[in-house]
């Protein structure tokens, strides 16, 4: 039953009972009158009346019993009319003509945030401002007003939060009497399903990925902008068609029987695909298809979306060459050998087949490299590798490791010889000059073999020795092969034990220093000390240093001891002054390794301010070798050092390469005659005269000259003639503990 019947039914009950009400008091007033007639009628009309009376009573119980029916069945309606607004899931309101709040359901209560007490004091233009501006446009018509294509109205709750609602507003009568009535719906969750609908169609149509939408028999149903846009096809091309004529046939039955079975039992697929568009190119796409199911669970629709992977799947095949392929040579990468030496050993096994592994190394590239710039050097090593490449079959691997060193995988082979043959055609082929920056540059390469399954099983096996073989090559003096024998390991295993060894020995403090006495050639007087590192192994007993300074020199174990020995020199030569001794001057070697230190300058500087030694009583030794590496450099290095007061010496002077242009630029002091010129300078013309060449160059260039390895009077004789300012050697005096020199110096100091 609808309100506005339901309040005209109570409205005509109310009516009835008042009728009721009024016949049955004047019925009671004819009673009475009757009553009172009785009085005074005659006895014969008086069994009459009393009939007449009871018949009138019997009309009077019919007509109460009428109007208790009638009562009842009005407070049913009551009843349920208050049930109805009690269960209701709009909000109800009646309100005055002023706008305060009369009668209200529970849904207000929850809707609005107040008590209900609170609302019979508010007025419902609070509630619902927009009631502001349409409650004066209508007086007493019965009238129902409902907006439509309005802005959206909003309620405020108690806090002052608005929400969207929909209202209808109405003036019926209810007890004679006209009311407000409105009756509120919230429309939050429609708003927000709307806003959901109008972002997936600006999605749908604003999407940079294809969209289409199809039924369940696979139809078309729609499509996006961005479909198009990929395939060339338009909306009317394609509407209510199956989608096979995307299809670029690049793909089998069975790829597509799986797709629809995946999409069937999960609902969903997704994965590379190659289509076809309009204009017949095919390209990669990324697939994915979705099923869309009803409130019952039950599909309706199918969407797929899909991108154009075209420029991904470039990216992808650059990775890949960049994974697997060295960028600057093209030859195969760290990597790709890996996993090529894998297969090859494989498959060699499986064929009972040997395979052989080359390990290269070019020689003196880091000279080539700093020299001519890394431009230079990039150009070189693509040479080398066009070179290689054409050195070996199709079948077999050239890989650049990184820097200059090359592996060659060679599958096949039958014996070591044939190995021995490619080893040579590669050496052949860089004998040849390279033409880099407008001029010739020379190379070589030093190169270590193994053979599978000979000299290792695994490729962890066959590297090492590989690489141990190309440095045997190195020390045999480069620009050859070398194949891997069980000696090399051993010799591997020494060096690796010695630097063991050595590392225990900084910790356990087993070295100690010699000094070897240096004197002034014409007046014998002691100028100083060159220091000398010794090395007394709890097991082994005394070991050379010239066998553990190269071990030394491989690590960065040299770093380490260096400063240990200078720190140690410095600290001697400041107690022997405060022993009230000789001040003289002491010689420290610097290995090549020191004089690369971005901080060497930092820490002699430390050292000296540290021990209080004066800088001008240290002299540095550095081989001729070391100057050279990187003469730019270690020439700037050198003035440093030299405006620090320190006296700078070159040591076994002849037996290396010196380019004199560079020599007069280095801050030298001191140019020392190798021992080995000093040896047979009396028998050996050839020593003499380079021993008399050194001397007079030195001098020409202001510098001293300092022997060693002095050994007997003649040789003393000879150098004296020859001018020679200083000397050192046994003849004058051995390497002596610090006891010994201590003594020595208490005599010169007398």
């Amino acid at each position: 039953m609808k309100k506005q019947e339901l309040e005209e039914l109570v409205s005509v009950k109310a009516r009835l009972i008042e009728e009721l009400e009024h016949e049955l008091e004047s019925t009671n007033q004819g009673i009475i009158l009757l009553m009172m007639e009785l009085e005074y009628l005659e006895q014969e009309k008086l069994r009459e009346n009393i009939e007449t009376i009871k018949q009138l009573q019997v009309e009077l119980t019919d007509t109460n019993k009428g109007l208790l029916a009638l009562a009842v069945e009005l407070e049913q309606s009551e009843e349920k009319y208050s049930s109805i607004l009690n269960h209701a899931a709009e909000t109800i309101f009646t309100f005055t003509d002023e706008g305060v709040v009369e009668t209200t359901n529970p849904a207000a209560l929850k809707l609005f945030g107040y008590s209900e007490i609170e609302l019979h004091s508010v007025n419902i233009c609070v509630l619902i401002p927009r009631l502001s501006q349409i409650l004066p446009l209508y007086s007493n018509e019965d009238f129902t007003f409902q907006p439509k294509d309005e802005p959206v109205t909003y309620g405020y709750t108690k806090s002052g939060t608005a929400f969207p609602i929909e209202f209808t507003l109405g003036r019926p009568v209810y007890k004679n009497k006209r009311q407000w009535l409105v009756i509120i719906r919230d429309v939050t969750e429609r708003k927000k399903a709307d806003e959901g609908l109008r972002l997936m169609a600006k999605i749908f149509e604003g999407s940079k990925d294809a969209i289409v939408i199809t039924n369940t028999r696979g139809k078309i149903t729609d499509i996006n902008e961005a479909f198009t846009v990929i395939t060339g096809y338009e909306k009317d091309e394609i509407f209510n068609r199956y989608p096979f004529f995307l299809n670029s046939h690049e793909h089998g039955d069975n790829f597509y029987a799986t797709l629809s079975r995946q999409l069937l039992e999960t609902g969903a697929w997704s994965g590379d695909i190659w289509i076809k568009r309009k204009n017949n190119e095919i390209f990669p796409v990324w697939l994915s298809i979705y099923s869309v199911k009803d409130e019952n669970g039950a599909t309706t629709h199918f969407v797929g979306i899909f991108s154009d992977i075209t420029a991904r799947k470039a990216a992808e095949n650059q990775l890949r060459q960049l994974a697997h392929f060295d960028a600057l040579t093209g030859l195969a990468n760290r990597t790709q050998f890996i996993e090529r030496l894998k297969w090859t050993l494989e498959v060699a096994k499986r064929n009972k087949e040997q395979a052989a592994l080359l390990f290269l190394d070019l020689d003196r590239f880091k000279l080539i490299n700093d020299t001519l710039g890394h431009q230079a050097g990039d150009a070189l090593l693509i040479e080398v590798a066009c070179r290689l490449n054409e050195c070996v079959r199709e079948v077999d691997t050239v890989s650049r490791l990184g820097g200059d060193e090359f592996t060659i995988i060679l599958v096949g082979i039958h014996d070591a010889a044939e190995v021995g043959i490619v080893a040579r055609k590669i050496l052949s082929s860089l004998v040849v000059p390279i033409r880099l920056e407008g001029r010739d540059v020379f190379i070589s390469t030093s190169i270590g073999i193994t053979l599978f399954p000979v000299d290792g099983m695994t490729v962890t096996e066959l590297i090492k020795n590989a690489d141990t073989a190309m440095y045997h090559a190195k020390e045999r003096g480069r620009n050859n092969f070398q194949y891997f024998s069980n000696s090399m390991n051993q010799k591997v295993l020494d060096e690796l034990e010695m630097e063991t060894n050595l590392r225990q020995a900084l910790q356990h403090e087993e070295f100690s220093l010699r000094y070897q006495p240096q004197f002034e050639l014409k007046t014998k007087n002691l100028i100083g000390v060159e220091v000398l590192l010794r090395w007394k192994h709890p097991v082994l007993g005394f070991i050379s240093p010239a066998v553990f300074i190269p071990h030394a020199e491989k690590s960065d174990l040299i770093i380490t001891i260096g400063e240990w020995v200078l720190r140690s020199a410095c600290i001697r030569n400041v107690a022997w002054q405060a022993q009230g001794l000789k001040p003289l001057r002491i010689s420290v070697n610097l290995s090549g390794m020191q004089l690369k230190q971005h901080d060497l300058i930092e820490k002699i500087t430390k050292i000296l301010v540290e021990t209080q030694l004066p800088a001008e009583l240290l002299e540095l030794e550095l081989t001729e070798g070391v100057l050279m590496e990187n003469a730019e450099a270690t020439i700037s290095t050198l003035m440093e050092l030299k405006e620090m007061g320190i006296r700078l010496s070159i040591d076994d002077f002849g037996t290396g390469y010196s380019s004199l242009s560079y020599l007069k630029r280095f801050p030298i002091d001191t140019l020392k005659i190798d021992q080995s010129f000093v040896r047979d300078i009396t028998t050996d013309c050839d020593d003499n005269a380079i021993a008399s060449t050194i001397i007079a160059m030195a001098h020409n260039l202001r510098l001293k000259v300092i022997a060693e390895g002095v050994e007997t009077q003649e040789q003393a004789n000879i150098l004296n003639e020859k001018g020679c300012d200083e000397v050192q050697g046994y003849f004058f005096g051995r390497p002596l503990v610090e006891a010994d020199l201590c003594k020595l110096l208490a005599e010169f100091k007398n």
